[in-house]
């Protein structure tokens, strides 16, 4: 048996060591460097996301191509824009931590200084523009002004009301900011006022929106369109908030729309009551209209809009509530998982076939008139002044809607606190909440009689 020393022993485990650590040194200083640039983006992101001014610069990044572009976070917005400022370098000679080209001598020294002192401009003009504009400052103003200054080029000149909502529509769907189902809410405004135009042989100009103009507005849309009032106003609504999106851009509006006010009308929405929806479960339907009549109760029973109950799977339940976020608001709902719900979703699966929210409401005329729901309604509708009336059978008035009324109408009914019921349907506002609240016959002359008789 041979014997080994401590000496030469500790010397064998001494070099080893040391091949191992600066084998780990190398690895470790590679992904030092892969740490540091994530760090570098996630601090920059950071930056701008916690910022308290209206904008933060994210600063200059080198594409592929060698272009430089100015990427800046529009918190009005919510929106990165990336401005390319038309300056070309090579990768060797930037810097990514500086965000700007490397110091050098020589030629490639004074190219890479001038290059510095262009995107300083930037930063500089970019913080007036913010000082200027406040939270107003959009990606429009940006690429205008950064257009004029650096690149000399001048704005095509916008003259009539066309021009300005030609940039309204085209940024609103650049940005992502709105759905296309409101996109085509203002662009059928914007069709009756160049009918508007038509009609009285002119071109408007942002300064003719004046009361005069309003005036004629509204009799078209009464008189012409046959729109009752409470339509009348929504519309009026969507041209307000693009002569305000004028505004936030620099553009001369006259101010006179900021007086224009017309009065909404009470209107009476359907709603059913809990005795007629246990008519509508134990109902004896063929498919497709048991399905129909099932997705309808669905709705009854957990409060949401059918493009997100229709959304409903096992993994969006936590101890026993459904929490999905609406696809309209973006609001979080917390629906308890009640019996009647679970029972319907557990008879599906919780798999729930897509249906067309069109035949979706032919149907549910189609169920409440089988069920019996036959009543005459008598419905006011106001255009100014003139008030027309017509009788409708009941049943037509139910539709997909009115499952998310019916919720919130007979929580309100059995004392539900209005805080649950807005947690539950994600309504933010208790306006709104009151809206969708309708009073219940039943109780309304139960509590009276009682009273009274």
């Amino acid at each position: 048996m041979i014997a080994i020393g401590f000496e030469p022993l500790f010397l064998f485990f001494y070099s080893f060591f040391i091949i191992i650590f600066i084998f780990y040194k190398s690895l470790l200083t590679v992904q030092f460097k892969k740490i540091k640039k994530i760090y570098v983006k996630i601090k920059n992101i950071y930056s701008y996301f916690t910022t308290s001014v209206c904008t933060s610069l994210m600063g200059f990044f080198l594409k592929k191509s060698g272009i430089i572009n100015f990427e800046i976070y529009l918190s009005s917005e919510k929106y990165i824009y990336k401005y390319s400022t038309d300056l070309k370098i090579n990768a060797n000679n930037w810097n990514k931590e500086t965000q700007r080209p490397k110091l050098q001598r020589g030629d490639q020294g004074k190219v890479n200084a001038k290059i510095t002192h262009v995107l300083n401009e930037y930063a500089q003009v970019l913080d007036e523009l913010k000082d200027f504009h406040g939270k107003g400052l959009s990606k429009a103003i940006v690429k205008k002004e950064f257009d004029r200054h650096f690149k000399k080029i001048e704005e095509k000149q916008k003259e009539y009301y066309s021009d300005y909502f030609a940039e309204f529509i085209e940024q609103k769907k650049e940005n992502q900011t709105i759905k296309k189902v409101s996109i085509d809410r203002y662009i059928k405004v914007y069709e009756v006022v160049l009918e508007l135009e038509k009609k009285n042989k002119t071109k408007y100009k942002l300064q003719d929106f004046d009361n005069a103009f309003f005036s004629k507005l509204i009799a078209y849309l009464r008189i012409d369109k046959n729109i009752s009032d409470n339509t009348l106003r929504r519309k009026l609504g969507f041209f307000k908030s693009f002569l305000n999106w004028c505004i936030n851009n620099s553009y001369q509006v006259n101010m006179d729309y900021k007086s224009i006010l017309l009065k909404g009308r009470e209107t009476q929405h359907e709603h059913l009551t809990l005795k007629e929806l246990d008519i509508l479960e134990n109902l004896e339907l063929k498919e497709p209209k048991s399905y129909y009549r099932d997705i309808f109760l669905i709705g009854c029973y957990s409060g949401q809009r059918y493009s997100d109950y229709s959304r409903f799977n096992r993994k969006h339940v936590s101890n026993n509530i459904i929490k999905i976020r609406a696809k309209k608001t973006a609001q979080f709902s917390y629906i308890p998982l009640n019996k009647r719900l679970k029972r319907i979703l557990d008879k599906y699966d919780w798999i729930l076939p897509k249906i067309s929210p069109q035949k979706f409401n032919v149907h549910i005329h189609e169920i409440c008139k089988i069920a019996g729901f036959n009543n005459i309604v008598v419905r006011e509708r106001f255009y100014g002044n003139k008030k027309t009336t017509e009788e409708t059978p009941r049943y037509k008035l139910i539709s997909s809607h009115t499952a998310r009324r019916t919720f919130i109408t007979l929580s309100g009914l059995k004392n539900v606190p209005k805080q649950v019921v807005k947690q539950v349907t994600g309504i933010r506002d208790d306006r709104t909440l009151s809206n969708y609240q309708q009073y219940d016959e039943d109780q309304l002359n139960n509590t009276i009689s009682d009273a009274w008789d």
